[in-house]
């Protein structure tokens, strides 16, 4: 099994990453790009205006409220 590259664990002991993994650095960059901060949902505003909403801009504060949310989650599971 090739090795991919050593990393330092918090005890300074080195930890093999075998070729193919990813590291818990790498998964927590993932995740941070998948729960993406979406500041103006464009595409949810689009489709309300589409389809006759009243005020297709509503979305704007629970989006914002629910993309914290799950970024914050996702720090305090990683730590």
């Amino acid at each position: 099994m090739e090795e991919k590259y050593g990393r330092k664990s918090k005890k300074g002991k080195l930890r093999v990453v075998p070729k193919g993994t990813a590291s818990n650095e790498m998964c927590t960059f993932l995740i941070l790009n998948i729960s993406s901060l979406q500041l103006i949902p464009v595409n949810m505003i689009a489709y309300r205006s589409q389809y006759g909403s009243v005020n297709p801009a509503a979305i704007v504060g629970p989006a914002i409220v629910a993309t914290l949310v799950s970024t914050i989650v996702m720090i305090i599971l990683e730590i």
